[in-house]
């Protein structure tokens, strides 16, 4: 279980900042700078992954501090972005760092006909009088380094080029994929509070037309690449470009890749197999 003290100033829950890093496999120093913050967010997808195995499975997602930590960290499993940044946003602030919980509305592989609802969390972090976006949550393209909160700068990562343009209304997050700028997701620049990302975590976790309560997702981003399961259906995308699909055929091939590919503790998932069947084939 997660370790925690609280301020005598207010009711702020300290995390294991500790625990964190060796989760994270981080050993860099802990000060608020840019080089701890790019350190941090490289390793965070790396080593805890996206997965929405509590949805699929019925199970309650809960933002608690203390149950994301027991979660994501001790318990070693993974989560949505609610989940993630909820995590990324205490650690940011234990160290030093400024940082404000964004939202935005999900657009990546959607009609633009479509609106959908503001049920992404993303971050803005202020350091040395310049403003970054962070974002270690979206799944099959979580970003892996802060990005300079200025439209219209491309901006290159280990694993994509992105740039943020301004819209009238909200900004646009776009990554560069075969010459073409693909959207992410919109943002808007106002700070929420913990009650809406309540309000957008229940509806993704319980509504029976989320994505998240009827397919199994799960990613990460490794040295060489990023690596996403959808439903029976492992696909990698190397850094060099390259690509790779593997169709699995049984439930155990499923259940192995999520331990050993994407490291989630599965032992605690007791129906896992019985739920894992609503998927699509």
């Amino acid at each position: 279980m997660m370790r925690i003290n609280r301020l005598n100033s207010c009711d702020e829950i300290m995390i294991d900042l500790n625990g964190y890093f060796e989760r994270i496999r981080y050993k860099g120093s802990a000060g608020a700078t840019l080089e701890t913050l790019m350190n941090i967010h490289r390793l965070h997808p790396k080593y805890i992954p996206f997965e929405n195995l509590n949805p699929l499975t019925g199970r309650k997602v809960s933002l608690k501090l203390e149950d994301v930590f027991d979660k994501l960290v001790t318990g070693y499993r993974g989560g949505y972005c609610f989940e993630h940044n909820t995590l990324f946003k205490a650690v940011l602030t234990q160290i030093g760092f400024t940082v404000n919980g964004l939202g935005g509305r999900v657009v990546w592989n959607i009609e633009p006909s479509v609106v959908t609802a503001r049920t992404h969390m993303l971050l803005q972090i202020w350091l040395d009088g310049q403003s970054y976006i962070a974002d270690v949550g979206f799944g099959a393209m979580t970003l892996t380094a802060p990005l300079l909160f200025a439209p219209d700068i491309v901006q290159e990562t280990q694993h994509g080029v992105f740039r943020i343009l301004q819209k009238e209304k909200y900004y646009l997050l776009q990554v560069l994929q075969q010459q073409e700028w693909r959207p992410i997701y919109q943002f808007y620049s106002e700070a929420l509070e913990p009650i809406d990302y309540e309000v957008g975590n229940w509806y993704v976790s319980t509504h029976p037309d989320s994505h998240f309560t009827k397919q199994l997702i799960a990613a990460k981003v490794d040295d060489d690449g990023r690596y996403t399961l959808s439903n029976h259906v492992l696909n990698i995308r190397y850094d060099s470009g390259r690509k790779e699909s593997v169709e699995l055929h049984r439930m155990e091939d499923i259940i192995k890749t999520l331990k050993e590919v994407f490291g989630i503790r599965t032992d605690a998932i007791d129906d896992l197999k019985e739920s894992l069947t609503i998927i699509d084939r």
